[in-house]
């Protein structure tokens, strides 16, 4: 019998020493090295009949793992309980760690995983993210009239599946709609994921979304010299970067922290108040004189288009030229298909949404203005966009994809 009762309290001081040295993520190997050695000396005492240092070493454990759990349960019910970045990196799941909506991808840099679900968090809005066996946001098709392409504008960031601009889409137009947005993606992923998924489901019409971002973007994911042969190769699809295409050599607290702890956000949390990543991304965006209600400065309007002014960074025009390449080669797929492409974007920086629009055109795409009219009906009073957050809100959503509709009725 006392042997039966050590095993099973040996067992479970184990599985507790897994959840409280989880918090500490990679260290945690340290933790549960030291936490063995000293299991080891309490068994070497019971066996000399002095019982009781085992017995409080358990019960030091269960209270430390009760303490993580309890943690755990608060971040869970409560994800915005941090305040601002720190909040968002807890719980946002942008990330490729256990537990992120992300998988590495040599072509995509970051794909998101399929058949995967989890709670959602970013500036205080909380949604459900899930993905079917084919890896994009909403049901599985085997058949798609449209496909939509684009950043986390068309994703839906921050709302709900039923609520994003490609659901809206299929619901007022009838026609089966695949949402491939992805967070983060510029043209150039977008043409990847076209070409990788969307080509199969032999849609008739692919709207495109274009952000402001996608300069930085491209630049981010993928090394100036591919950018520079995937516009002069033509066909060729651009590696990643490294260190997204494919794992890094990971030393044993890598290998700890990705296979074996646990993905528990007060293990997040820990890591960002001992040492609060350095993301800009993360940053919780306060427009200034608009309190929680987010509405585009003049300044952000008025902002030049950098990759058009003469003293521009040569890796701005690259990530540009890079991007209108890819939005060229949209169109092209779109034609072997018999397909119209219809081109849309946020409606600002002007001067950006006005580059959109001549690059639509050069390319022989349709360009939508929703995103104008969205904006002027955000400037008149409309919740267009989530508060503190600037992406679009069920009813920007709707009023983008009811101007997406009509575009395809012409």
């Amino acid at each position: 019998m006392v042997a039966l009762s050590l095993t099973l309290l040996t067992t479970l001081y184990l599985v507790l020493l897994w959840i409280a040295s989880s918090v500490f993520r990679g260290k945690g190997l340290v933790i549960a090295i030291l936490g063995v050695l000293v299991l080891w000396l309490a068994l070497s005492e019971f066996r000399r009949g002095r019982r009781t240092f085992f017995y409080r070493l358990c019960l030091l454990m269960a209270l430390c793992a009760a303490a993580v759990l309890a943690c755990e349960g608060v971040l869970h019910l409560y994800p915005g309980l941090p305040k601002g970045r720190l909040a968002n990196y807890v719980s946002h799941g942008y990330h490729g760690e256990p537990g992120g909506i992300f998988v590495r991808d040599p072509l995509l840099g970051h794909a998101m995983r399929p058949s995967f679900r989890r709670a959602m968090y970013w500036n205080g809005h909380v949604w459900q993210h899930e993905t079917n066996a084919d890896g994009y946001r909403g049901a599985r098709l085997a058949r798609a009239d449209a496909v939509a392409l684009g950043d986390a504008m068309v994703y839906g960031h921050g709302i709900e599946q039923d609520q994003t601009v490609p659901a809206r889409f299929a619901a007022i137009t009838g026609l089966a709609t695949a949402n491939l947005g992805q967070q983060g993606a510029c043209a150039i992923q977008s043409l990847e994921l076209l070409r990788r998924t969307g080509l199969a489901l032999r849609p008739r019409l692919i709207l495109v979304c274009l952000h402001a971002t996608d300069i930085v973007d491209a630049l981010h994911w993928y090394p100036p010299e591919e950018l520079e042969r995937f516009l002069s190769e033509a066909g060729y699809r651009p590696l990643a970067r490294p260190i997204y295409r494919t794992p890094s050599p990971l030393n044993v607290f890598e290998r700890w922290y990705l296979h074996v702890a646990l993905p528990l956000r007060s293990g997040r949390a820990l890591q960002g108040l001992i040492s609060v990543p350095h993301d800009r991304a993360l940053e919780a965006h306060l427009p200034p004189s608009q309190g929680d209600r987010f509405l585009p400065t003049a300044e952000a309007l008025a902002a030049p288009f950098s990759p058009e002014a003469p003293n521009a960074v040569p890796n701005e025009r690259l990530g540009w030229r890079a991007n209108c390449r890819a939005l060229a080669e949209i169109e092209q797929e779109a034609r072997r298909l018999g397909a119209r492409v219809i081109v849309f974007d946020l409606g600002y920086p002007l001067a950006f949404s006005a580059a959109v629009e001549k690059a639509a055109q050069e390319v022989g795409a349709a360009y939508c203005d929703t995103g104008r009219r969205v904006l002027t009906r955000a400037q008149a009073g409309e919740n267009m966009y989530l508060a503190r957050d600037g992406h679009w809100t069920p009813e920007g959503s709707d009023a983008i994809a009811r101007g997406l509709a009509a575009a395809a009725r012409d």
